[in-house]
């Protein structure tokens, strides 16, 4: 009798473990990304950084005046040119003959004003003799010559300034280089760029002056705009310039076929982040080389703000008394975890975390799928830290197929996921699209 009881009760004990064993596979995985990655200080608590690139400046346009002819051009594209090279010369035969031609048309023109002007005096004297019948025949033919004469005067106006115009272009029948760079594109029968403007006759590409470029995405993208102030890093010693974002380009996202967040197998372009081109003019590029890595930091030296701000999204009961996120544990299960929050910024829209959380936790947003238990994806965009792949993350395990587990590509022989140099800084294996991802 005992011995069935004690039977009994092991068969019940293991029915109830493989039903809590089903509930936990029923789980759903949850991808998680950085505390370091999410609020952009990255894992090691370094102020938020971007690859950047130093390229020549930006281009500039030269103009052909539509009214005149091309004689020569003397620069072809791919040439080197100074400030203040003759780049092309005007036809100046045939802008002297149509500037004589001008010459007599406006010399006509006043002659018969001249006339409308005599006629006018003449037809005055009559009416002021003509009868009293004949007063209304006169004063009709003066309105008549005075709207001539009205009209003659404007033409006369148009013409003159189109004589000044000529003239100014026949002393000066050389087109100048307005800046120092290489000829990029020479457009003798004009038309328009992809999206549908103008485009310019010619453009040269400054090489005299530095710019640095470096790529944003929309999901940090609040803390760039246009007039921040910016350091400039280099990547290989101390050496640092200051510089303003001059401008943020949001009408060119940068195309990145492998911004797509793998999960299952599958891949969902509805995760990606789109990433925008911003670049930064220096205030001096002394020591700068053309091409060369660096990294682009909000703020002037000293200015770094050391407070942890967490976004109010990743927040649950954000304004209550028990503020919590969801976090994944050291056994890579996802739990809730409350927070002591401080002051609330309401221009980022971002709470200073006082304690609960550091750099190097890894956050998931309330949805559905999250629930106390559920495993975790490790999951990161950054292309400035690269987590090392979690123990036990084999990538069969959550349905990864071999190389998916990749987030973002192969680029310079670096996989996202693999392990970081100590220093954090290796050239050529820092980030996974050096010089192109940021942010």
């Amino acid at each position: 009798m005992n011995a069935k009881r004690i039977l009994c009760a092991l068969l019940s004990l293991a029915l109830c473990l493989g039903l809590c064993a089903c509930e936990q596979e029923e789980l759903e995985a949850v991808p998680v990304q950085s505390v370091g990655l999410i609020t952009g200080i990255g894992s090691v608590g370094l102020a938020e950084r971007f690859a950047g690139m130093v390229e020549a400046g930006e281009s500039v346009d030269v103009e052909k005046d539509e009214w005149l002819k091309i004689k020569e051009m003397l620069v072809s594209v791919g040439d080197h040119v100074e400030e203040g090279q003759p780049l092309f010369t005007y036809d100046t035969t045939a802008m002297s003959l149509e500037l004589d031609k001008l010459r007599l048309e406006l010399a006509q023109m006043k002659a018969a004003m001249e006339t409308k002007t005599r006629q006018i005096e003449e037809l005055e004297k009559e009416k002021a003799k003509a009868k009293t019948e004949d007063q209304l025949s006169y004063t009709l033919q003066i309105q008549e010559l005075q709207i001539d004469l009205t009209e003659s005067e404007l033409n006369i106006d148009a013409k003159e300034k189109e004589i000044s115009r000529n003239e100014a272009a026949l002393e000066k029948d050389q087109v100048l280089a307005p800046v120092s760079g290489r000829v990029k594109t020479i457009n003798e029968n004009g038309g328009y760029d992809d999206y549908g403007r103008p485009q310019a006759f010619m453009t040269i590409q400054q090489t005299e002056a530095f710019r640095i470029k470096g790529n944003i995405n929309e999901q940090n993208a609040y803390s760039l705009q246009e007039g921040t102030p910016v350091t400039i890093r280099s990547r290989m010693d101390d050496s640092f310039w200051t510089g303003i974002i001059e401008r943020v380009d949001w009408d060119n996202p940068v195309e990145d076929n492998n911004n797509y967040y793998y999960y299952g197998g599958g891949k969902d372009d509805m995760t990606g982040s789109t990433k925008y081109p911003f670049y930064v003019a220096l205030d001096s590029d002394e020591g700068l080389k053309l091409g060369q890595h660096v990294y682009i930091q909000p703020g002037l030296p000293g200015e770094e703000d050391d407070r942890l701000m967490l976004p109010a999204w990743c927040i649950n009961d954000v304004t209550g008394s028990h503020p919590w996120v969801w976090a994944a544990n050291d056994k890579e299960k996802l739990e809730k975890r409350e927070l002591k929050l401080g002051e609330y910024d309401a221009e980022t829209d971002c709470y200073e975390v006082q304690s609960g959380l550091s750099l190097q936790d890894y956050l998931a947003p309330d949805s559905d799928t999250c629930k106390e238990g559920a495993p975790v994806v490790f999951y990161s965009e950054s292309d400035f830290e690269i987590p090392d792949m979690p123990a036990g993350l084999d990538g069969e395990e959550y349905g990864f197929e071999g190389e998916a587990y990749n987030f973002g590509g192969e680029e310079n022989g670096v996989w996202e996921g693999a392990e970081v140099p100590a220093d954090g800084y290796a050239e050529e294996s820092v980030a996974a699209t050096e010089g192109e991802n940021a942010g």
